[in-house]
C-alpha cells in the first residue's frame, strides 16, 4: 500500500468519524428506543418473546446489541459508537469498490468522501438505528470482490451473506447475482458463491433454531411484525408522498445525486455487468420496502457516491481546461450544499436545528412530556409503574424510566384481515388487562378512549393535554367486564381494533379535547407552551387560530392563521379560515384575494362557495348569499352553520314564506337534537318578524302545539313568557323543562337558572345549585351564588354522625363529611378573635363548592373558638388542647383531611371569591408541581404586594417576591417558584406522601421555608398563580420584628441550612451566612434584642443532634442535584 492509499483512507476514517460525532448525544427517537428497549430495561428481568416481541431478526444480533449497551449508563452511546465504526466501514468499502472499478486512488477517494459525509445526511434520520447501516458495507464489499476476479467469489459470497444479517431483504442480492456468477465465471465459482452466501444464512438460522427462536411462539411473533410492517408502509401514501420524499433528500444532498450521471454512463459504455446488475437490486430492494422510511435510502446514497467517484476517474482523463471547469463548477456546489447543511452539524440539538427533521415531535416535544410525566409520576409515587404508549414513541418508556404495559411497543392500522395481528390485540389488550397502567398517552390521535373502557372495564380519565398534542389519561377506576377478550375468536378482536382505531388520520398531531370540553384558556397555553419549542410548527398556529377563534378573539385568530400560512402555504383550507377571519375584520379584499388564491391552487370546493356567502352577507347582499349557502345546504343538509345563515338571510329580507318554507324541510333531518334546534330557531326569527302583529309569545305558542316534544322550543317559548311579563307561566313551563328527563342537559341547567331568576334571593340557592349539577361550567349560576345567603348554603352541606378524636385534640362531631372532597381549607387559629371572623366570612363566599373548612384551634382563650363554633356551624373545628404552634396546626389539619388538595390559609387573610377556584384550576393545569401559591396583597394596603411565592436567600432566609411593591402588572404571568408561602398555599396530598409534613419542632415561621426546600430536593416544583388573590395582615398573630418573631426565624433559619444544604451549598455559601450572621447581632443588639438572637442561636445548635438525623434522612433521599436548586437561590 502506498502512501497516497494510506493517507486517503486515514482521511476517510477520520471523516466518517467526525460527521457521525454530532449524532453522538441525540435525542432518542422511536427506532432507537424499540429496537434498545429490552437492554435498557434489562435490569428488571426483562426477556425477549416475553417482555418485547421479536424484533430485528436473526434475534442472536439483538442479543450482541443488547450485551453491547450493557447498563443504562452509556447504553445509547455505546450504540452509537457501533454505528459510527460501521460507517467507517462503510464508506472504506466505497473506496474499495470504486478502486476496483477504476484503480484511481483519486476517484476512491472523491467517492468514499462523499459517503463519509452524506451517509450522515439528516434526512436519512442519521441520529437513528436502522439496519442499512450494519450492512452497507457487506454489499459494497461483496461488489468490490465480484469485480476483482472468480478467484475473490467466495469472499464475495460472504461478504453478500453477512449483508442478511443485517438485514433480511439483503438476501436479494445473493439470489439475483448467483446466475450472473454462473454466466460470468462458470459453473464452480457459482457454486462457491452459493455455498458462501448460503452458508452464512444457514449457520444464522441454525443459531437462531437453537436459542429457541423459530419456535411456535416466535413465528407468530414474526407474522405479527410483518403484518404491521407492511401496514404501516400504507401511511406515507396516506399522509405524505414519496416523491415528497425524494425531494427533500435530492435537496439535501444535490452534489451527491449528480452521481447518477456517471454511474448511468459508465454501466452503458463499459457494459459492466455488476455495477448494472448491483444499481437494478438495489433499487429493487429499496422499490419492494416500499422506502416507507427516510433511511431505506441510505444504500442509495452509497451507490451515488459510488458514481461520483467514476465521474471523477472520467473527469480525470478530459483535457485539463474542461476537467478545471467541472471540478470548479462541482466543488462550488459542494460549497453551497456544506454550507446550507452546516448547522445540522454544528448545533446539532439546538431547537432551532431539531425543527427541521421530519421527527421534530420526536426530538422537541417528547423530552418535555417525558420529563413532565416522570415528574408527576414521582409526586404521586408511582415511578416506575407501567405506562402504555398508543403510537410509535416508545422513547417515552425511556424518558420516563417505566416499562410498557404490552410487549409490541409499536402501532400499526387496518385494515384488520388477517389472523397474524391477532399478535398485536393481545399485546395491547392483554397487557392492559393484566398491568392496568397508571397512565395512558395518545401519541397518535387514532385511538378511542371510550370503546377501550367498553372492551376492557378500564376507566381512564383525560389529566392534561401536554402540548396541545398528547393527550395524558389516568386510570381512575377498573369494572370488570364478562367474560375475556383475550379469548375471543381472531375475528372478533379484528372487529374490536376497528372500533378502536376508527379515525382518519393515523398519525401523530393535535388533540382537541381541551378546545371541545371548552377549556379554551387552557388549550391556548398548551399551544403557546408547544409554540416556543418550535416557532415553526404550521400545525401550532393553525390550532391556536381556531382556538381563539372560538374564544372570540379575532385579530389573534388572524394572526395565528397568517403564520400558519406562512409556515405552510401548500395547506388547503389555510386560507379559508384566514378568510373567515378577514372577513369578521371586515378586511374584504383581502378575503377575496384569499379565496381566489385557494380556488386557483386546489380548485373549486363547496368551502369555497360558504366562504363566498359569508362575503355576500357581510356585505348585505342577502340574495346572494341565500344562493350561496342554500346550494350547500342541499347537498350537505347536516351543515346546520349553512341552515343558521339562511335565517339570518330570511330575516333581513323580511321572507316569511321563506321561514315557513324551511321549517318545513327541517322536518326531514335525521338528527333529532339538531332539528329541533334548527326549529326553534326559525320559529323565534319568524315571531321577531311577525311581533307587530301579535306577540312572541303567541307565535311560539303555536308551534310548540305542533311539536309538543321539543323541549328547546318549550324554553324559548317560556322565555318570550318572561319577556312580556307572564311570570308565573314562564316559571311553570321552565320547571316541566328542568324535570324533564328528555330535555338536554344545557337547556335543563339554563332553565333551573332562569327559575332562580324569578324568585326572591332568598330561595335562589337551590335552584343554582340544580343548575350546576347539570351544568358545573354554567358562568351565570356562579356569579349569582356570590350574592345569595350564606344561610341557605349552610343548610346544604351534609353532615357525618361520627367522633374523631386524637391525643392532641377534640373534633365537632357535627362536622364531618361523608365524601371525598377536592379541597379543604386548613385554617389554624390562636387567639385570633380581631381576624378570623374576617377570614371565615370571606371564605363563605367562595364560588368553588366541592371543598371544607378545617379550623384548627391552638387552645385560643380569647374566645375565638366558642365564636366559631356559634357562628360558623359549616366549619368544622379541630379543638387543640393548648397552643402547639403552626406547624403542628398544620399538620393534624393535613392529616384529618381526606381531600385531593390541602390549602393551608392563615387566620388573618380575607380571600377573593374566585380564588380557590384558581387555585384548584392552577393545579390542575400543572400536574408536575407539587404545590402553587397565590398573589399576596397587604390588606390595608391593597396595591402593594405582600407576597407572590417565596424566595429564598443564600445565607439561608426566606423572603416574599415582591414584598412591598407596588402593583403595575409586574407578576401577571404563572411562573416556577422556589416555594409555596404556607400563609396561602396549595399542596397536593401527593406532595405530603413524597416530602413529610411540616417539621414541628419549627412551630411557627420558616416551617414553609424547610417544607419548600425538601421539595426542591425532591425535585417537584412549585407554581405561582396570580389570578389567585388575597389581602394580608401579615404577622398579626406573633407581631412583626417582636422577641418572640426574632427568636423563632433566625433559630428556625439555621436549621434550615443545617438539614437542607449539601456540604458543597455549605462552603459555597459560607460567606454569605457568616456575613448575614454578623449583621443580625449589629442590627438586633442596636434594637435591644441582642440577648433573644443569642438564645435563638444557642436553642438552635441544642437541637444540632436531632437535625443532623433529619439532614441525614433528607439528603439520602434527595432526587435533584444542587444546580437544580441553587437556580432558586439569591445570593449577595
Amino acid at each position: 500500500m502506498d502512501l497516497l492509499t494510506l493517507t486517503f483512507l486515514v482521511i476517510i476514517s477520520l471523516s466518517a468519524i467526525l460527521f457521525r460525532r454530532p449524532f453522538q448525544d441525540f435525542p432518542l427517537d422511536d427506532d432507537f428506543a424499540i429496537y434498545t428497549y429490552r437492554a435498557r430495561f434489562a435490569s428488571q428481568g426483562f426477556q425477549w418473546k416475553k417482555d418485547l416481541q421479536l424484533i430485528g431478526i436473526p434475534m442472536w444480533k439483538m442479543l450482541m446489541f443488547d450485551k453491547l449497551y450493557g447498563s443504562t449508563k452509556g447504553g445509547v452511546q455505546r450504540i452509537r459508537h457501533a454505528q459510527t465504526a460501521f460507517h467507517l466501514a462503510s464508506s472504506l468499502a466505497v473506496y474499495g469498490a470504486l478502486w476496483s472499478f477504476t484503480h484511481n486512488p483519486w476517484a476512491s477517494f472523491t467517492g468514499a468522501l462523499l459517503y463519509s459525509f452524506y451517509g450522515t445526511s439528516p434526512d436519512l434520520t442519521a441520529g437513528s438505528f436502522n439496519f442499512e447501516q450494519f450492512y452497507i458495507p457487506f454489499l459494497f464489499s461483496g461488489l468490490a470482490f465480484l469485480q476483482a476476479g472468480p478467484e475473490w467469489v467466495i469472499v464475495a459470497g460472504l461478504c453478500f451473506g453477512f449483508a442478511t444479517l443485517g438485514k433480511c431483504t439483503t438476501a436479494l442480492f445473493a439470489g439475483a447475482l448467483t446466475p450472473l456468477v454462473w454466466y460470468q465465471f462458470g459453473g464452480l465459482p457459482a457454486i462457491q458463491f452459493v455455498l458462501a452466501s448460503g452458508g452464512v444464512m444457514a449457520v444464522s438460522n441454525l443459531i437462531e433454531w437453537k436459542m429457541g427462536y423459530w419456535d411456535t411462539q416466535s413465528r407468530k411473533q414474526l407474522k405479527t411484525r410483518m403484518a404491521t410492517t407492511l401496514r404501516l408502509t400504507r401511511t406515507k401514501s396516506m399522509h405524505f408522498s414519496v416523491l415528497f420524499e425524494v425531494g427533500k433528500l435530492f435537496k439535501q444532498a444535490l452534489p451527491v445525486w449528480l452521481g447518477l450521471i456517471p454511474l448511468t454512463l459508465y454501466c452503458i459504455q463499459n457494459q459492466n455487468i455488476w455495477l448494472t446488475a448491483f444499481s437494478l437490486i438495489l433499487l429493487s430492494m429499496i422499490f419492494f420496502q416500499r422506502a416507507f422510511s427516510r433511511y431505506h435510502y441510505l444504500p442509495l446514497f452509497g451507490l451515488l457516491s459510488l458514481g461520483c467517484g467514476l465521474g471523477m476517474n472520467a473527469v480525470l482523463t478530459l483535457e485539463p481546461t474542461l476537467a478545471g471547469v467541472i471540478l470548479a463548477s462541482f466543488a462550488v456546489l459542494l460549497a453551497w450544499n456544506l454550507k446550507t447543511m452546516a448547522f445540522y452539524y454544528l448545533r446539532p440539538t439546538a431547537p432551532e436545528t431539531l425543527i427541521h427533521y421530519e421527527k421534530f415531535d420526536q426530538y422537541l416535544y417528547l423530552p418535555r412530556l417525558g420529563k413532565i410525566l416522570k415528574r408527576l409520576m414521582r409526586m404521586r409515587g408511582e415511578s416506575g409503574e407501567r405506562i402504555f404508549v398508543w403510537g410509535t414513541f416508545s422513547q417515552l418508556y425511556y424518558l420516563t424510566g417505566s416499562p410498557a404495559s404490552d410487549n409490541f411497543l409499536h402501532h400499526t392500522i387496518g385494515p384488520w384481515d388477517t389472523p397474524d395481528l391477532e399478535g398485536f390485540y393481545d399485546s395491547f389488550i392483554g397487557g392492559l388487562l393484566r398491568h392496568k397502567p397508571k397512565y395512558l398517552i395518545k401519541s397518535f390521535t387514532d385511538l378511542d378512549i371510550e370503546r377501550l373502557e367498553e372492551i376492557t372495564g378500564l376507566h381512564y380519565k383525560l389529566v392534561k393535554v401536554m402540548l396541545a398534542r398528547f393527550p395524558v389519561y389516568r386510570l381512575e377506576s377498573v369494572e370488570p367486564r364478562p367474560g375475556n377478550p383475550l379469548s375471543l375468536h381472531w375475528q372478533e378482536k379484528m372487529r374490536h381494533m376497528e372500533s378502536l382505531t376508527r379515525a382518519e388520520w393515523h398519525a401523530p398531531g393535535f388533540d382537541r379535547s381541551d378546545q371541545e370540553r371548552g377549556e379554551l384558556a387552557i388549550a391556548l397555553k398548551e399551544c403557546r407552551k408547544l409554540l416556543k419549542l418550535n416557532p415553526l410548527d404550521a400545525e401550532g398556529y393553525d390550532y391556536m387560530g381556531e382556538t381563539y377563534a372560538s374564544m372570540g378573539n379575532t385579530e389573534q385568530a388572524e394572526k395565528a392563521f397568517e403564520n400558519a400560512l406562512k409556515y405552510a402555504p401548500d395547506w388547503s383550507n389555510s386560507r379559508l379560515k384566514l378568510c373567515n377571519q378577514k372577513l369578521k375584520l371586515q378586511k374584504f379584499d383581502e378575503a377575496v384575494a384569499l379565496v381566489n388564491e385557494e380556488i386557483k391552487l386546489f380548485g373549486y370546493h363547496f368551502k369555497d362557495i360558504f366562504f363566498q356567502g359569508l362575503l355576500h352577507k357581510f356585505k348585505k347582499n342577502y340574495v346572494e348569499a341565500l344562493k350561496d349557502f342554500e346550494s350547500i345546504r342541499q347537498k350537505e343538509p347536516d351543515r346546520h352553520d349553512c341552515w343558521q345563515f339562511c335565517v339570518e338571510c330570511l330575516q333581513n329580507l323580511g321572507d316569511r314564506d321563506g321561514l315557513k318554507n324551511l321549517y318545513a324541510e327541517a322536518w326531514d333531518s335525521d338528527d333529532t337534537k339538531g332539528r329541533e334546534w334548527l326549529q326553534t330557531l326559525i320559529v323565534t326569527t319568524l315571531a321577531e318578524l311577525d311581533s307587530d302583529l301579535r306577540p312572541e309569545h303567541k307565535t311560539l305558542e303555536f308551534y310548540l302545539q305542533k311539536d309538543p316534544e321539543n323541549g328547546i322550543m318549550r324554553y324559548a317559548f317560556a322565555s318570550a313568557l318572561v319577556k312580556s311579563g307572564e311570570q308565573i307561566e314562564a316559571y311553570k313551563l321552565f320547571e316541566e323543562v328542568a324535570a324533564s328527563s328528555q330535555s338536554y342537559s344545557h337547556i335543563r341547567a339554563n332553565s333551573w337558572f332562569r327559575m332562580a331568576l324569578l324568585v326572591p334571593p332568598e330561595k335562589q340557592y337551590s335552584l343554582l345549585q340544580q343548575c350546576l349539577k347539570h351544568q358545573s361550567s354554567h358562568q351565570g349560576a356562579k356569579d349569582l351564588l356570590k350574592n345569595t345567603p350564606q344561610i341557605a348554603k349552610v343548610i346544604q352541606i351534609p353532615i357525618q354522625k361520627t367522633m374523631k378524636i386524637t391525643e392532641k385534640m377534640e373534633t365537632n362531631p357535627d362536622s364531618q363529611k361523608d365524601f371525598p372532597l377536592k379541597v379543604s381549607i386548613v385554617v389554624p387559629n390562636w387567639n385570633g378573635m380581631r381576624f378570623v371572623g374576617m377570614c371565615l366570612d370571606s371564605l363563605a363566599q367562595l364560588d368553588f363548592d366541592d371543598h371544607e373548612v378545617i379550623v384548627v384551634d391552638n387552645g385560643s382563650v380569647d374566645g375565638s373558638r366558642e365564636m366559631i363554633e356559634e357562628q360558623y356551624p359549616w366549619v368544622r373545628l379541630l379543638k387543640m388542647p393548648d397552643n402547639m404552634g403552626f406547624a403542628i396546626a398544620c399538620n393534624e389539619g393535613i392529616k384529618a383531611s381526606d381531600a385531593e388538595y390541602i390549602v393551608l390559609l392563615n387566620n388573618d387573610i380575607e380571600v377573593t371569591p374566585d380564588w380557590l377556584r384558581e387555585l384548584y384550576e392552577g393545579m390542575e393545569r400543572h400536574p408536575e408541581c407539587g404545590m402553587g401559591t397565590t398573589k399576596m396583597m397587604f390588606l390595608d394596603n391593597r396595591d402593594v404586594f405582600y407576597n407572590t411565592g417565596d424566595l429564598f436567600h443564600s445565607w439561608s432566609a426566606g423572603g416574599g417576591r415582591g414584598q412591598g411593591e407596588k402593583d403595575i402588572g409586574q407578576y401577571e404571568e404563572e411562573d416556577y417558584i422556589f416555594g409555596a408561602c404556607a400563609g396561602a398555599g396549595i399542596y397536593r396530598r401527593e406532595f405530603f406522601n413524597q416530602v413529610g409534613l411540616f417539621d414541628e419542632d419549627f412551630f411557627i415561621f420558616a416551617e414553609d421555608v424547610d417544607l419548600n426546600m425538601r421539595g426542591q430536593l425532591k425535585g417537584l416544583k412549585a407554581v405561582y398563580l396570580p389570578k389567585a388573590k388575597v389581602f394580608h395582615i401579615g404577622t398579626a398573630t406573633v407581631g412583626l420584628y417582636s422577641d418572640r418573631y426574632v427568636y423563632l426565624c433566625k433559630r428556625n433559619d439555621i436549621w434550615v441550612f443545617i438539614k437542607n444544604y449539601s456540604l458543597s451549598m455549605y462552603f459555597k455559601y459560607l460567606f454569605s451566612i457568616w456575613k448575614h450572621q454578623f449583621v443580625d447581632i449589629k442590627y438586633f443588639t442596636y434594637r435591644g434584642q441582642g440577648q433573644v438572637l443569642l438564645k435563638s442561636k444557642w436553642d438552635a445548635l441544642k437541637m444540632l443532634p436531632q437535625m443532623l438525623a433529619r439532614r441525614c434522612q433528607i439528603q439520602t433521599k434527595r432526587s435533584a442535584p444542587d444546580e437544580q436548586i441553587e437556580k432558586f437561590i439569591i445570593t449577595d
